[in-house]
């Protein structure tokens, strides 16, 4: 296995890190990962591990405000949080010309990659969400979201705790922690909690634009993401759309107790993706899927 370290200038003030993971011999696909709140591209290092055994390449970067890049902890507006992940596709795109392109978002990360996915120009052959943020499971009081709406407007990047608790991720005991991983933390502007709110509920209005193949997949025990906005979301998205629900399991899918099997169903649907040679719809225009 090959590794790089790379980074992106996107802004006089912003520089992006990331880390990619690349087999030694022939790739067949590269995964780019999108995080959650709160985590960074280390998060998904054994992940990446289990994809380079399958010749396929990982590339996980930090969002801004968040790991070892630029920004203050756990703020920025959701535009730029998009930008930013428009900048490593076409770095990825550049780079590996002639390689499907996979993206992966997880909860935070989930929303960003689906906005991406219902854009014009999506330059990547297919999507995989993990508990995507489309609706809170136990949304804070409607006068909270109000309160917190108009402090976005005068102070945006006053920030407060997510209140996300280490039970809450996984069934088991998580192997996140802010304690012991100095690039975590547990901070959320109010500008992006508004920015993430109101895009959530625009996605769902808008789930007819999605024009790349798509899985969505949650556990049904999940305390954060909402499983029932998702499972609405892909009834009515197309028919390049699957939806799988994993009984049991929390909001940390990759890192929850049954990844095991979560991850060789992420295969299984890339390798059928990669496969059906001119089947999907923007394959093609790319190029020749092998």
């Amino acid at each position: 296995m090959q590794v790089e370290t790379c980074r992106w200038d996107v802004s006089e003030r912003v520089r992006l890190f990331g880390k990619m993971m690349l087999p030694d011999a022939s790739m067949n696909a590269i995964v780019v990962a999108v995080h959650g709140i709160g985590e960074h591209s280390g998060c998904y290092n054994q992940w990446g591990e289990k994809f380079i055994d399958q010749s396929i390449g990982f590339l996980s970067f930090d969002l801004r405000g968040h790991g070892r890049s630029d920004g203050k902890r756990g703020h920025a507006s959701l535009k730029n949080l998009e930008n930013d992940l428009k900048t490593v596709i076409k770095y990825t795109r550049k780079r590996f010309p002639k390689i499907p392109v996979i993206l992966f978002g997880h909860s935070m990360g989930g929303q960003i990659v689906l906005s991406y996915a219902m854009s014009k120009g999506v330059k990547v052959q297919g999507i995989i969400t993990s508990s995507p943020w489309l609706k809170l499971e136990n949304p804070p009081a409607s006068w909270l979201i109000k309160l917190v709406k108009i402090v976005s407007r005068i102070m945006p990047s006053f920030t407060a705790s997510t209140g996300i608790k280490a039970n809450r991720l996984t069934s088991g005991a998580s192997t996140k922690s802010t304690k012991t991983d100095p690039l975590m933390h547990k901070k959320i502007s109010v500008k992006l909690f508004t920015d993430l709110l109101e895009n959530g509920e625009n996605i769902l209005r808008n789930k007819h634009r999605l024009n790349v193949p798509l899985l969505m997949m949650y556990g049904d025990a999940d305390r954060l993401s909402s499983y029932r906005a998702g499972k609405s979301f892909a009834q009515n998205a197309g028919k390049y759309t699957e939806f799988k629900l994993w009984k049991g399991m929390y909001h940390d899918l990759y890192n929850d107790t049954g990844n095991e099997a979560v991850f060789q169903y992420v295969m299984n649907w890339i390798s059928r993706l990669i496969k059906n040679d001119g089947a999907v719809q923007n394959t093609r225009k790319m190029y020749r899927v092998a």
